[in-house]
């Protein structure tokens, strides 16, 4: 019989993500200041990615916000026990959410780039 309150090594797993998660930000901040800080010989080009970056962020910012909004707060049923903490599962909802929202976002942002270059191509 599989024991499920406490499953064998998770304290390790548990804090590999603690370290990797913190690895990640720590990463994300120190490329968002040094991105922000560089400059180019090309102004319009420096202002074209330093509006890119800050649509990227208020999008992504847009998006947590309005997944975290419409998530479920059902409570769950997790290893025979009742989960039932609002604040959490909204949490958890808004984070596989956002995910699948941005891969979808990213996708379609593909396809219509690959067909407007299909299109100025063939017009050349």
């Amino acid at each position: 019989m599989i024991n499920y309150e406490s499953p064998l090594f998770v304290s390790i797993v548990l804090y590999t993500i603690y370290v990797l998660l913190l690895a990640a930000a720590a990463l994300t901040v120190w490329s968002a200041v040094r991105g922000w800080g560089m400059k180019t010989a090309d102004e319009r080009d420096t202002r074209k990615a330093r509006h890119t970056a800050l649509g990227t962020v208020i999008t992504v910012a847009i998006v947590l916000l309005v997944t975290w909004l419409t998530a479920s707060t059902t409570p769950m049923m997790i290893n025979g026990k009742i989960f039932a903490d609002a604040f959490w599962l909204r949490t958890s909802d808004m984070l596989i959410n956002t995910a699948l929202v941005l891969m979808a976002g990213a996708t379609i942002c593909i396809i219509v780039s690959q067909i407007a270059n299909w299109k100025s191509a063939k017009r050349k």
